[in-house]
């Protein structure tokens, strides 16, 4: 895990590259006797680093429409008007409000837009390394999905959703 952010990046603004980048998602059923995992598409976004760290931004979207679990049935359930409403609402957004550091490490808080309703959500940073061309960021976090505007379902998700962000990003030319 990279933890010296500062020393490690080289300034500058970074796009993210969708197609080597993922996001996946892990709840459980409500009861419990089954984890869920699945995956969503990055569309795109941008990651700026400054030579203060403190001053970094993130921003990115996520296609809701390429939500996609081991169940198809499911798939088309998340998908649909009771869930993500991907139809109405194809691009799930964050951008970041603030980075900081604390005992644990670097985090980056942001507002999450999901169905048009935002919600705050930190993320912990485990990975920001140099990568060919760009930089590799790796971060987690759990998004509370009632908070976020996906208030049905109850007797088929629980409402944490952990989400690992898996993104590399490409220097943006000037």
């Amino acid at each position: 895990m990279t933890t010296d952010v500062h020393t490690e990046l080289v300034p500058g603004t970074y796009t993210i590259d969708p197609a080597r980048s993922a996001c996946r998602l892990t709840a459980t059923h409500v009861f419990g006797l089954k984890p869920v995992a699945a995956t969503m598409s990055l569309r795109g976004g941008t990651v700026t680093v400054a030579a203060d760290p403190v001053a970094s931004t993130a921003s990115a979207m996520l296609e809701a429409q390429t939500f996609k679990s081991d169940d198809v049935r499911r798939d088309s359930d998340i998908k649909g008007k009771r869930f993500l409403d991907a139809e109405r609402h194809p691009v799930i957004g964050f951008r970041s409000t603030r980075f900081h550091r604390d005992a644990s490490g670097w985090r980056l808080t942001g507002v999450l837009r999901v169905r048009g309703h935002d919600s705050e959500v930190t993320l912990a940073l485990e990975t920001a390394e140099p990568s060919a061309g760009g930089c590799h960021f790796v971060a987690t976090g759990v998004v509370d999905r009632v908070e976020a505007g996906v208030r049905t379902g109850r007797a088929i998700i629980a409402r944490p959703v952990r989400i690992t962000l898996d993104v590399y990003a490409s220097a943006s030319a000037a």
